[in-house]
């Protein structure tokens, strides 16, 4: 290897290792999973947008004290409790019920908890000052039932509010049917505009970027994210692109109202999806900010207003469907109106989208689990090892031709070297003595590059997938603890011990190594070399569904090297040397 190839390996190494060094998860503890029983909350500042619907105009701190003598109210079916809270008539908090905060499996994950808004509060316009205000006064229950609940209320000026929540109204047991409705009492005079707040999560431990942690809105075509970093001082590169955070970030869709709007994190979502008439006025408004959560820890909350009809008594009204709950494919590709998007599969490059390719390998996934169930705890780690053996069994005879085509090519070597060497100054000579020489003994250069093509989508559609999979979350298989998180063993000064990438690029190295270089120049080694110990630095920090599927797709390609043909002998005529 000469100097300018180990400059490249050194480089790349030192790029890789910058890579895992800031990419590695900040130390913390389940708090950061699930959120804790008592949280001190600081008020951001009133909106800007004040005026405007979806602009709130009240630090949470009044929301916190007012609903300190609020009486409780809850209704829970199989999978989630609802806790309703009758200061403002809202949903003081959500637990899943088979959604574990940790891999202790003690406490469970709870949606809003210590955000010092509840969920679905309403948010209406004041007529004398024009500010859009929380409403905290007192709701009394008017009928209830195991599964459905009505809380009766008033606004300031004795304006009738009612709501009227239900379970299993749809058959998804995540999903709470909602209808608001304002009356007004005084003759002649319309029912004010309203606004309704998302709720928030807790970040997980995984997403040591807030990648996920975000608002999202949907138009009907185009799905829109806003992330933590509007709300993040950030120095740019160099000092360009520097920014001051945001207190709240204003959306709006004018004539064109949203689909639903959806708060979230890395595994869970609350969705908004309003019903039939109730999205048909002139479009909608959204106002997000952040939750300051305990230990420094920050969640994301929207204020969401749609244009509704004022109908022939005055009145407004508002239902709709309230999904909290994980972010299973199957259970949120069967919700209309495309909140699949909730998944947030990311893009390449940042334009180009994987979406179809995820949502195939997480059907497949869900396909092959179903089949392996009966095989207890490690079913979904079963369920990755036999989806990768069914993607290499179709990937096969194309990879099979690739090293058998770079098996033909190594032999060659040296008189492509000597072709290379004898026109280095003429490429136009070199590039047809070497066409010639491949046409001579059959050999596409090219053949190579189509398997690589097709696997490339594959992995990244993986890399993406297995980063929200929910189904894999606090699944153990062989020493995993998680699937859905890093493999750590053990933690030494600091730094996790991670087995699995160590055992991918190990694994990646023979691999790469049983397949001989089609080239005698150095910089394949060089290659080898750098990604073997790139990827593992890459993945390091990743869940461990991704680095056991590549673990296994590198036995297995280590198997097909094996036991692929080599090609026969062939006798190789160097190229004559020209007279004179």
């Amino acid at each position: 290897m000469d100097r300018k190839n180990l400059f490249l390996a050194l480089a790349c190494f030192g790029g890789a290792f910058a890579f895992y060094i800031f990419g590695t998860p900040r130390a913390a503890g389940p708090a950061a999973t699930s959120a804790p029983a008592t949280v001190a909350a600081k008020a951001p500042a009133p909106s800007a947008a004040a005026g405007k619907p979806g602009a709130t105009g009240v630090a949470p701190p009044t929301a916190a004290l007012a609903r300190e003598k609020a009486a409780f109210v809850t209704l829970e079916n199989e999978f989630i409790r609802v806790t309703f809270t009758t200061r403002g008539g809202a949903i003081e908090r959500v637990e899943m019920l088979k959604e574990f905060a940790d891999t202790e499996r003690k406490a469970k994950v709870i949606f809003n908890q210590g955000n010092p808004d509840a969920a679905l509060t309403l948010v209406v316009e004041n007529r004398a000052t024009r500010a859009w205000e929380q409403v905290l006064g007192e709701f009394k229950v008017v009928a209830k039932t195991d599964q459905s609940l009505t809380l009766a209320g008033a606004l300031a000026d004795g304006t009738k509010v009612e709501r009227v929540f239900s379970l299993g109204a749809t058959g998804e047991p995540y999903s709470i049917r909602f209808t608001t409705r304002i009356i007004p009492t005084v003759a002649g005079v319309a029912a004010p505009a309203f606004a309704q707040t998302l709720g928030s999560w807790h970040p997980t431990v995984g997403d040591t970027h807030n990648q996920f942690l975000s608002v999202l809105t949907h138009d009907g075509e185009d799905t829109e994210r806003t992330g933590m970093d509007s709300f993040s001082d950030s120095a740019g590169f160099l000092g360009m692109g520097a920014r001051r955070a945001k207190l709240t970030e204003e959306l709006a869709s004018p004539g064109k109202p949203y689909f639903w709007v959806a708060s979230g994190n890395q595994f869970f979502a609350s969705i908004i999806h309003p019903l039939g008439d109730s999205r048909l006025g002139a479009g909608s408004q959204l106002t997000i900010h952040p939750v300051e959560f305990a230990e420094g820890v920050r969640g994301l909350d929207g204020t969401a207003s749609w244009g509704t009809v004022i109908k022939p008594d005055l009145s407004t009204e508002l239902t709709g469907d309230f999904f909290v709950g994980p972010k299973e494919y199957a259970r949120v590709s069967a919700l209309p109106d495309n909140q699949v998007h909730v998944l947030q599969f990311s893009k390449l490059l940042g334009f180009i989208p994987f979406s179809p390719i995820c949502k195939l390998l997480l059907f497949l996934l869900g396909c092959v689990h179903f089949i392996l169930a009966w095989s207890g705890a490690w079913s979904w780690g079963w369920a990755v090892v036999l989806l990768t053996v069914l993607i290499k069994l179709i990937t096969w005879p194309l990879t099979a031709a690739q090293q058998r085509q770079t098996k033909k090519m190594a032999k060659f070597a040296k008189p492509v070297q000597e072709i290379n060497e004898k026109h280095k100054d003429n490429p136009e000579k070199k590039q047809k003595e070497l066409m010639k020489l491949y046409k001579e003994h059959g050999i596409n250069p090219l053949a190579g590059c189509l398997p690589i093509l097709i696997q490339m989508p594959i992995l990244f559609g993986m890399y993406t997938a297995f980063q929200t999979t929910v189904e894999l979350r606090l699944h153990s298989f062989l020493w995993v603890q998680d699937l859905a998180a890093p493999d750590t063993l053990f933690v030494l000064g600091g730094v996790p011990f991670n087995l699995l990438p160590i055992l991918m690029g190990i694994t990646m190295w023979i691999s790469m190594k049983m397949t001989p270089s089609p080239s005698a120049d150095s910089s394949q080694k060089t290659i080898i070399v750098v990604m073997t110990l790139m990827f593992p630095l890459i993945c390091y920090t990743m869940p461990a569904a991704l680095t056991l599927y590549m673990t296994v797709q590198n036995l297995l390609t280590i198997l097909q090297a094996a036991v692929t043909k080599d090609e026969p002998a062939v006798e190789v005529i160097p190229p004559k040397k020209a007279k004179g």
